[in-house]
């Protein structure tokens, strides 16, 4: 028996599978609310002749379109349906989609092929796609371009999956210290405690930019963990005034008495705007220890930091301190 045969026929079916796997997204003219036949109507007014690729895209992005892939367009068009409160059974209609194609947009464990390269587009549009853009966007944190990566970053802080969190922990030690910035605001914004012991390496790492060290004082104050008081007190004598004020409002969100008597000493610093954002934390901590401080504070030489001051008393005592 010739085995020959039957072994090309798997060889070529297995070539067509790659093929078609590896076949680019068809990527299509998006823009929210606005109905197909009017795409269809901009896109034939932009057409050239001869025609011209560069042009029509030019023309269509000035009329506030997006080019996306059609996955991305036909799983925004069934969602905003949903959103509006249609049952499947209208968005078949209105769609005039098959009821499967529809249902497949609609599974909540849908995600968008890796293909879609969320990260060259807008982060509006993956913040608006959410979960199904996550996979895709987790993918395209190691692309070589830091715009890419940035994108994603910002993308996935916006939508907060869980399933983000440990490979945004990766990108805390990107190359490009803007990206781990972003990182960290992302981290915070997604709150998980997975995230408290990296945060607090990047705070304490003095090898870091100071703008990355003053966004993980600002995450871990979104995390609001008792845990990191120690760090952020540490962080109050920081040489840069940016990551000492990050570190004394971090310090209001938790809001830990053991933070009082170093917010005190703050209230000393150099930069109005420690100052400031001390006065700030003691307010929300409302320990009674920080009264003769903030008394003090009322003479102090930054018009902002006496009204805030004088803002702080009246929250602590229930006096008004307001008009003095």
């Amino acid at each position: 028996m010739d085995l020959t045969t039957p072994l090309k026929i798997i060889g070529f079916s297995l070539l067509a599978l790659w093929l078609i796997s590896c076949a680019p997204t068809k990527m299509v003219w998006y823009q929210e609310d606005i109905p197909g036949a009017t795409m269809e109507t901009d896109v034939e007014s932009c057409r050239t002749d001869p025609p011209d690729d560069r042009q029509l895209a030019l023309c269509m992005r000035a009329k506030g379109y997006l080019q996306i892939s059609q996955p991305e367009a036909e799983l925004l068009a069934v969602r905003s349906l949903q959103v509006e409160g249609l049952t499947v059974e209208e968005i078949v209609q209105h769609l005039q989609w098959d009821r499967e194609k529809v249902l497949h947009y609609l599974n909540e464990n849908y995600s968008l092929p890796r293909s879609a390269s969320l990260g060259r587009q807008p982060t509006e549009v993956s913040i608006k796609i959410g979960k199904p853009a996550v996979r895709p966007l987790i993918y395209e944190l190691k692309d070589h371009d830091p715009l890419i990566r940035s994108n994603a970053v910002k993308a996935l802080g916006a939508i907060g999956d869980p399933r983000a969190v440990e490979p945004l922990i990766k990108v805390l030690n990107d190359k490009n210290p803007l990206i781990q910035r972003q990182a960290a605001q992302a981290l915070g914004r997604i709150n998980d405690p997975r995230a408290l012991q990296p945060l607090i390496a990047v705070l304490g790492d003095k090898g870091r930019r100071p703008y990355v060290r003053m966004s993980a004082a600002e995450a871990l104050g979104w995390l609001q963990d008792p845990e990191t008081v120690d760090s952020l007190v540490v962080a109050l004598s920081d040489d840069h005034w940016d990551v000492r004020s990050h570190a004394a409002e971090a310090l209001g969100r938790i809001k830990d008495p053991q933070a009082v008597e170093p917010l005190i000493e703050a209230l000393n610093d150099r930069d109005a705007t420690v100052r400031g954002n001390a006065v700030d934390a003691l307010a929300k901590i409302g320990d009674s220890r920080a009264l003769e401080p903030l008394v003090a504070a009322l003479d102090d030489k930054s018009a902002l930091v006496r009204k805030k001051a004088a803002r702080a008393l009246t929250l602590i005592a229930g006096e008004d301190f307001i008009d003095r």
